[in-house]
């Protein structure tokens, strides 16, 4: 709408406005360099046009609109709310009723990796330290022969064997034998010309047995 003066116009648009609108304002005419718009503030300024807001008390409307006229101005300031809006408020109202979205500051498909892997980590950990003690629960087969008797058992499979077999089971129990005519006899047998006999190393293997 506009308000006349002596030398200059001022046209506002919207007019009327609600509480704190942004109103612009064009002055047409010769203006003095600083024109008061007061009880409106300037919130910009580019040559003609101003951008004002009033958000003083004056300009607060009742039920129905308020005239705000001062000076060279002639605003008309609507409620934002009829009186009907404001006796009913809990109807006449939006209220926030959705759930606002969550935040995180870890995302949960990353926590999810990160505990995954952390739990492969620490399963990973146990078995390894409780790999020992379980191993120690297995038994374990002890052999509780004498070297003798392991030496003479080896040589006794090995007369179902080649003769390289027999003299190597031959040397392992002229080793164990305590040093005598046995133990020369034994080892002589192992690693002479002929292949040891299976029947000598026989009675060789009784000899070892009363020996022992």
């Amino acid at each position: 709408m506009r308000a006349a003066a002596a030398a200059f116009v001022v046209i506002l648009s919207p007019n009327p406005a609600h509480l704190g609108q942004l109103v612009r304002a064009h002055v047409q005419g010769p203006a003095p360099a600083a024109v008061n718009f007061a009880p409106f503030a300037v919130r910009t300024h580019d040559g003609s046009d101003y951008v004002l807001q009033c958000l003083d008390p004056v300009c607060v409307p009742g039920p129905g609109a308020v005239v705000v006229a001062p000076r060279r101005l002639h605003a008309v300031v609507l409620p934002r709310a009829t009186a009907a809006q404001v006796s009913r408020p809990l109807r006449s109202f939006r209220r926030q009723t959705a759930v606002s979205a969550p935040s995180y500051r870890i995302a949960p498909s990353t926590l999810r990796v990160l505990t995954l892997v952390l739990a492969a980590l620490a399963v990973a950990i146990a078995a390894a330290l409780a790999w020992p003690l379980a191993r120690g629960l297995v038994p374990r087969r002890v052999d509780r022969r004498s070297r003798l008797e392991r030496a003479l058992a080896l040589v006794r499979a090995s007369l179902r064997r080649d003769a390289d077999d027999r003299r190597r089971a031959l040397d392992v129990l002229g080793r164990v034998l305590r040093h005598g005519p046995l133990r020369d006899e034994v080892l002589a047998l192992a690693w002479s010309g002929p292949e040891p006999e299976p029947a000598r190393m026989q009675s060789l293997i009784e000899r070892a047995e009363g020996a022992g």
